[in-house]
């Protein structure tokens, strides 16, 4: 279900950037992904933890920058990296070869509505974006104006797990003190908050 997104911060003046710009995090359950989408990243949660990987600037979650590619493009490229199934998963049969999940049918035995087919194997929903909102670019400033997005997108079957090898996982209880000047951790800390 397509829910309607809640506004989770708002950084008047934003200093990355351009000047007289700011930029809004915006959290839900499943949101439409939202246009122009510049880069996408991957929210991994498990027992009030969030994995993440180790970055020249510090821990961060799997980002993938799109230059070009589709939203979908880059979900698939990063579950196909980091996420592995349960070896208890059933082998693929020809129809889900074809793109049928058990989870593309609803309780009416129709086909649901899947923002991200997976070409991977692995569906998506997003979880919330950093909206960009840039009136006038200053020459540094590359991305789209006067909008620029990068949503935040989960797997819609949370038994899927990274390698314990691919990075870290963070406690977020006190992950505010390494991960909170991250522009997506309003939308971990939301998106944690309802999972109890």
């Amino acid at each position: 279900m397509i829910d309607s997104p809640a506004l989770a911060h708002s950084v008047p003046g934003a200093p990355w950037l351009p000047t007289g710009s700011r930029a809004e995090v915006w959290a839900g359950h499943d949101l439409d992904v939202p246009e122009p989408t510049v880069i996408v990243r991957l929210a991994l949660f498990r027992d009030g933890k969030l994995f993440c990987v180790r970055t020249p600037k510090g821990f961060d979650i799997p980002t993938q920058f799109l230059d070009g590619r589709t939203p979908s493009e880059g979900v698939s490229h990063l579950t196909a990296r980091y996420l592995h199934a349960p070896t208890t998963r059933a082998a693929p049969t020809p129809d889900r070869e074809a793109g049928a999940y058990s989870g593309d049918l609803d309780v009416a035995g129709e086909r649901a509505r899947r923002p991200f087919p997976p070409a991977g194997g692995v569906a998506t929903r997003c979880i919330g974006f950093v909206r960009n909102i840039v009136p006038v670019p200053d020459a540094s400033y590359r991305l789209p104006v006067p909008l620029a997005h990068v949503p935040v997108f989960t797997p819609r079957d949370p038994q899927l797990r990274p390698a314990d090898s691919a990075g870290t996982w963070i406690g977020l209880a006190d992950g505010a003190d390494l991960l909170g000047e991250r522009h997506w951790w309003p939308i971990a800390r939301w998106h944690a908050d309802r999972l109890g």
